[in-house]
């Protein structure tokens, strides 16, 4: 259920003089554009206000190559060393836990106020300090964007109509998980775009080596246990967390759980509609929320797709925690886990 108080957030955005607009890390096609969307809302409410948008850790490789399909540009900080000065506010897009956020939070925490706009299970730190315009049950954040420029009868520019459709394309999986909203929402912004086939052509790019290697050595170093009928794929690599998961799934998985370690541990899981919808779990709420608490980190993310990080624990640890949680939230459902030997 969406959750907007969009007049205080109307009277927080008239009134700031300098804005910050952060995502999440390796900002994806969906935060990135969700943010240029909402940077567009800004300068209709406030015509002076001085907009940086801030996406740590840089931006995805996928992004990256639409953007140079698109022919955008747009100057953006990635490390903190780079601010200058504070923000009246901040507003962070597409994030659903402060970790995700990365070294990046010592500015939020200094911020006056906080707006998010995002689509995740909610992290308690933002329900205690953001302004928050929030549906959990959206399969993207721009679908929520986009809901603000009708709200506000603001006109949707083409480049912004072509972003808005592409982050939700990649977050649905070319529309694969969407919901009749999602297709409403999709159909007036084609109206301003003009053909589909257009979009898609964005998205035809050639996988880049290293990620052909993160999925096969997921596939190669993969643990497997049974529950019931379905199937739950555990794995490591250096990089390229998400999409070494989608390749589990492709293989045959049903759930897939991929653990990487930089300065931090990260997991990243996602998971067929199936498995959701027969056994209730919401990976986001029921599973990476606890596990980040576990890790000393933070955790969310949606019902089929979703995140945790920690610090100071070994991948082996996070394995066996991630089948310790699981297992718990498929007892409470009558499931049973078992290990699938080689």
């Amino acid at each position: 259920m969406q959750e907007c108080n969009l007049e205080k957030i109307i009277k927080v955005l008239a009134s700031t003089k300098r804005i910050a607009l952060i995502t999440h890390k390796n900002a994806d096609p969906d935060a990135f554009f969700s943010a240029y969307a909402f940077s567009k809302i800004i300068s209709y409410i406030n015509l002076n206000a001085e907009i940086t948008f801030i996406f740590p850790e840089s931006i995805s490789s996928l992004t990256r190559k639409l953007l140079e399909n698109l022919s955008l540009t747009i100057n953006y900080i990635k490390k903190i060393v780079e601010v200058k000065g504070d923000y009246d506010t901040v507003v962070i897009v597409d994030t659903g836990s402060p970790e995700q956020l990365g070294e990046f939070m010592s500015l939020v925490d200094k911020a006056r106020r906080i707006i998010l706009v995002d689509h995740h299970y909610t992290h308690k730190y933002f329900k205690e300090r953001a302004l928050l315009c929030t549906d959990p049950e959206a399969k993207s954040t721009a679908e929520i964007v986009y809901s603000l420029f009708e709200q506000l009868k603001i006109r949707i520019s083409k480049d912004v109509a072509i972003g808005l459709l592409a982050a939700i394309l990649y977050d649905t999986r070319q529309f694969s998980i969407a919901r009749p909203k999602t297709l409403r929402i999709s159909a007036n912004l084609l109206e301003i775009v003009g053909e589909l086939r257009e979009i898609l052509k964005l998205f035809r790019t050639t996988m880049d080596i290293s990620e052909k290697i993160a999925r096969l050595k997921a596939a190669m170093r993969m643990n497997l246990y049974r529950a019931n009928n379905f199937l739950i794929a555990i794995s490591d690599v250096g990089a390229y967390e998400a999409s070494a998961a989608r390749a589990l799934l492709e293989l045959g998985a049903d759930v897939a759980f991929i653990v990487s370690e930089n300065d931090t541990v990260r997991v990243s899981v996602r998971a067929k509609e199936d498995f959701v919808k027969h056994t209730g779990i919401h990976l986001g709420r029921d599973v990476m929320a606890k596990l980040g608490e576990v890790l000393g980190g933070t955790g969310g993310g949606h019902d089929v797709a979703a995140g945790a990080e920690g610090r100071n624990v070994s991948k082996e640890y996070v394995k066996g925690k991630i089948v310790e949680i699981l297992s718990e939230k498929l007892k409470e459902k009558g499931y049973k886990i078992t290990v699938l030997k080689p």
